[in-house]
């Protein structure tokens, strides 16, 4: 019978490994990453051009109000006067983040200094007669330093007084002012908390964001992998109601054809299969009808050849008798002409005794009826008897017969008219097919077994005919034609004997070179 879960079993995958990362989580692993990544070099980048370009704005700041110092200073240079200075220092000290502002005469001295004494320090420092840059600017780690010219324009007439209307121009000295980079500091601190706010509200928000997002664009595909994995791990075609974006519905809707074609092939599968069962089980009604009706012929048979072939022997055996007593009586009266004639009489008599005892073996074994009659005896009583019943076969086709035994005379317990009837009928076939050969009987003993091994260098059996040869009824050539006789039970009868008394038969052999049969027996 087929079982009803066959025909999805074969549909049934096995379990697969679904421990793996969701769509989702690995998407918003990689945003979380490349957000922090593109933000960092955002930031840096962001931080470094606005420090850039903050300093830059902040010193040209600082560089226009040094100019400015520098045009309001004329006179206070030019007259060496700290009074006419007091105004404009006072002035640009209170532009934002300028923490020292001063003059510096021609010939390098400072004239006067408003504010910070680091920055006074710095420019006491400076070579004056050096420096011959109209602006000069230079840091520390707190301040710009910025030192601008002050020039005078105009031509000196015949007496040495200057005219402010002639283009010349005249060096006075320098303006110079210290000015702080709080306010860059301030700008730098405010920027990269404002950035540092917007990354971490970036980071953490936008990825909050895109995983509802996700999520809404995800569920239903998550919807649908979640059937597939139990259409795949309970072997059902449940269909999936997923309703989301186009690609989404594609999928299901394809899915969803694909569980009704399988619906489909599992009904005409189960159809099919109980078709199957219904065909099955009239066939095996059939079978059983058919096999007990052999069995009761093949008893019937087998009845019938024990009965036929025993009512046959007992007129045979007359008939060897009678021919017997008629030899007796011919070679007495000297009728040596008939004797010819008489023994044909008796071998074919004798052959078909054989053949009438092989058949009625042969139906006994079938019918379960042979019986196995152990007894302990000597292996030489057998081989002696062997060699009698053989002897008149081996010149019949001008062969040679020997024995060879090599374990002495060892203590058997087996059925010795059965070994006996096994061994005639190897040499016997080996006699039949050998012509001007060698037949040879080996006999040893190994692991408490006894070998018998009947080997020839006749005709040989062909390989593809090696396997049926102990077939009942089956020769090595079957046709009309064929050169030997027999009947093709001699094989078949001594394998089943072997095989009542726990042994084993086989056969090596060659075509055109000879063969070997070896009987192997439990010595106990």
């Amino acid at each position: 019978m087929i079982d009803r879960q066959h025909s999805q079993q074969f549909l049934k995958p096995q379990p697969v490994n679904s421990h793996g990362q969701s769509i989702r989580r690995q998407l918003l692993t990689y945003l979380f990453v490349s957000i922090f990544v593109l933000l960092l070099v955002f930031s840096i980048g962001v931080i470094w051009l606005t420090q850039k370009g903050a300093s830059e704005l902040i010193v040209s700041n600082a560089q226009e109000t040094t100019r400015v110092l520098a045009q309001q200073s004329t006179l206070a240079l030019l007259t060496e006067s700290v009074e006419n200075a007091e105004s404009a220092l006072q002035q640009v000290r209170s532009f934002p983040d300028v923490v020292g502002a001063g003059l510096v005469t021609g010939q390098g001295e400072i004239l006067d200094w408003k504010g910070d004494e680091q920055g006074r320090q710095y420019f006491s420092q400076v070579d004056w007669s050096k420096v011959s840059e109209e602006m000069l600017t230079s840091e520390s780690e707190d301040f710009w330093h910025i030192a601008s010219q002050v020039v005078l324009t105009g031509n000196a007439d015949d007496e040495g007084e200057l005219d402010l209307y002639e283009a010349t121009e005249q060096y006075l000295g320098f303006a110079i002012i210290s000015f702080s980079k709080q306010s860059l500091n301030d700008i730098n601190q405010d920027l990269f908390i404002t950035i540092s706010i917007a990354g971490l509200v970036a980071i953490f928000g936008l990825p909050l964001i895109v995983s509802i997002v996700l999520r809404r664009l995800l569920t239903p595909l998550q919807s649908l992998s979640e059937v597939m994995y139990h259409n795949h791990r309970t072997g059902e075609h449940k269909v999936a109601d997923v309703q989301g974006s186009t690609e989404v519905n594609m999928m299901a809707e394809s899915f969803n054809s694909m569980m009704k074609t399988l619906d489909d092939q599992d009904e005409k599968l189960r159809s099919h299969r109980d078709q199957l069962e219904a065909e099955v089980n009239i066939r095996t009604q059939e079978l059983v009808v058919a096999r007990d009706a052999a069995l009761t012929s093949n008893r019937y048979k087998s009845e019938f050849l024990a009965n036929v072939t025993h009512e046959l022997r007992s007129p045979i055996q007359s008939i060897i008798g009678y021919v017997e007593l008629v030899k007796e009586e011919a070679e007495n009266e000297g009728l040596y002409d008939i004797l010819a004639d008489l023994e044909r009489v008796t071998r074919n008599a004798e052959r078909l005794f054989n053949l009438i005892n092989s058949i009625l073996d042969l139906s006994k074994i079938e019918a379960g009826r042979m019986d196995v009659k152990l007894k302990t005896f000597h292996l030489q009583e057998v081989l002696t008897e062997l060699e009698e019943v053989t002897a008149p076969l081996a010149p019949q086709n001008n062969n040679s017969f020997s024995l060879q035994v090599l374990c002495g005379n060892p203590e058997l317990h087996l059925d010795p008219q059965k070994v006996l009837q096994i061994l005639i009928n190897l040499v016997s076939n080996a006699c039949k097919f050998t012509q001007d050969g060698e037949i040879v009987v080996r006999v040893f003993v190994e692991n408490n077994d006894i070998y018998f091994e009947v080997r020839d260098n006749g005709i040989g059996i062909p390989e593809r005919q090696l396997e049926r040869i102990f077939q009942k009824f089956q020769q090595v050539d079957g046709s009309d034609t064929r050169k030997f006789g027999g009947t093709g039970l001699g094989l078949a009868i001594s394998q089943q004997f072997c095989e009542l008394m726990k042994g084993h038969l086989q056969v090596t052999s060659s075509e055109g070179i000879g063969s070997c049969f070896t009987l192997k027996l439990p010595m106990k």
